[in-house]
């Protein structure tokens, strides 16, 4: 995760804020993908006709740790559990 949000973050914000949100991350619980985790992702995957596999694999993490998922991924808008936040024009 911290890979592709460190990628984005760079290209959009810039590598000073993008090295704070890392930062941040460190402080932050880490889950490990156990099982049942990978089990209840791909019964997600079926279910909501998900395809990428990270990002699923994300959302039953989420779901596993009583969470809400914060996306601007368009594929889990209307999911439960899922706060979507639609990009702004720049």
């Amino acid at each position: 995760m911290q890979l592709e949000l460190a990628k984005w973050l760079t290209r959009e914000v810039g590598e000073d804020k993008a090295d704070r949100v890392i930062a941040f991350t460190e402080t932050c619980n880490v889950a490990d993908l156990d099982t049942a985790t990978a089990l209840s992702a791909a019964e997600l995957c079926a279910k909501h006709k998900l395809s990428t596999a990270d990002a699923t694999i994300i959302y039953a993490t989420t779901l596993a740790h009583g969470a809400d998922l914060l996306t601007r991924d368009r594929h889990f808008k209307n999911l439960p559990g899922v706060r979507f936040v639609p990009e702004t024009g720049a």
